[in-house]
């Protein structure tokens, strides 16, 4: 182990900050080299300068540089704080490893046999660009340090289902260290040609979503701010699904919605959604949870291999803690999926599983003859 403050110690924070830059998409890496006076390029005194150099270079305002360089810098110092302790440990442990690249690039679940099925579920290969799309709040019910105006001002504030979003990232981190993650609200987002997309929250908060829903065999029955959203399938007799909650108000369980859809340019897409934020996170973590997760996305590959599909399943609250089922041992309500852009057909219909029960609010269909 080197001595705090000593030159192997620097030598290795400096060598773990450049594989962070790295990490890094091309166009971040350029925004924090600018930043940093890494370019030879665009090599000023001053970091308005540099800035303005970028900005003649790439034909765009100075401002629109200073928005990229500071979400390009969210992005390295979030994979400093979730690998960089970890990496430097490691090397400081064990010297050699700086000369060995393909070490460096191994995910921290390497050694997991869990961990290769998640990262070939998610399509987490080395140095992939993964974008999350969360759903916010609307701009009325928004706090005011939601506004860059406020002395405040807190980009994660405007954010919905932010417990989704931080365990997402968190655990995308975990498993590989080297892909490249960024996230937007919807309003913020343009396509950046991402090798996955992320959409975190259901249609009535994430305009993301919304643009998938003619592609989809289901919709959520939008109601007032405060009532439920319950899903309908109309491919099932206009089947209704929504949340069950105690006679004294209290939430029991909210439905999972996993979507995957894979878009002719190459991009896999999954969509996370619910009735309410608990089936959100249901979502993410159904199929990401370490073990667990692992054999719920090898449930859903043997059935599906590697096509189109939407996985309905329960998700409950017990205290402050999401609990989702393992697939294998009780399988989800409903598992519809398609290929070659076909309509989606029903492989597994467990959904009496939920009209049965009689803990909550009643499950129906809807008569659309009337």
């Amino acid at each position: 182990m080197s001595e705090p403050a000593s030159a192997q110690e620097v030598t290795l924070l400096v060598t773990a900050f450049r594989q962070a830059v790295e990490g890094l998409a091309d166009d971040e890496r350029l925004c924090v080299e600018v930043d940093f006076n890494l370019s030879a390029e665009h090599r000023y005194p001053t970091l308005t300068e540099r800035q303005e150099s970028l900005a003649r270079q790439q034909r765009c305002a100075a401002k629109t540089v200073r928005r990229r360089a500071d979400r390009a810098l969210d992005t390295l110092a979030y994979m400093l704080l979730t690998n960089g302790p970890s990496t430097v440990t490691s090397t400081v442990r064990s010297p050699a490893t700086i000369s060995s690249p393909e070490q460096d690039r191994s995910p921290v679940d390497h050694g997991e046999p869990w961990g290769e099925d998640l990262r070939a579920f998610w399509r987490l290969s080395h140095g992939a660009r993964i974008d999350i799309v969360c759903s916010e709040i609307p701009e009325d019910e928004r706090p005011e340090y939601a506004s860059p105006a406020d002395r405040n001002y807190l980009r994660y504030a405007k954010f919905a289902d932010l417990d989704t979003l931080i365990y997402l990232r968190t655990r995308f981190a975990r498993l590989a260290p080297t892909v490249t993650i960024r996230d937007f609200a919807p309003s913020e987002y343009f396509d950046t040609q991402a090798d996955v997309l992320v959409v975190v929250g259901g249609p009535p908060w994430n305009a993301k979503y919304r643009e998938f829903l003619p592609r989809l065999p289901f919709f959520f029955e939008p109601h007032p701010l405060g009532a439920d959203d319950p899903l309908v399938v109309p491919g099932m007799n206009g089947l209704v699904l929504g949340p069950r909650w105690t006679e004294r108000n209290e939430l029991l369980e909210d439905l999972a919605v996993f979507t995957r859809l894979t878009l002719a340019q190459g991009t896999t897409v999954f969509l996370l959604g619910g009735c309410l934020t608990l089936g959100v996170l249901g979502a993410a973590r159904c199929l990401l949870e370490a073990e667990r997760g692992a054999r719920s996305s090898r449930y859903i590959t043997e059935h599906v291999n590697d096509a189109d599909f939407v996985l309905v399943t329960e998700a409950r609250r017990i205290g402050g803690l999401t609990d989702v089922a393992d697939l294998t041992r009780v399988p989800p309500l409903l598992l519809l999926a398609r290929s070659n852009n076909e309509p989606f057909a029903v492989h597994v219909d467990n959904s009496d599983r939920y009209l049965q029960d009689q803990s909550g609010t009643e499950v129906h269909h809807i008569d659309h003859s009337c």
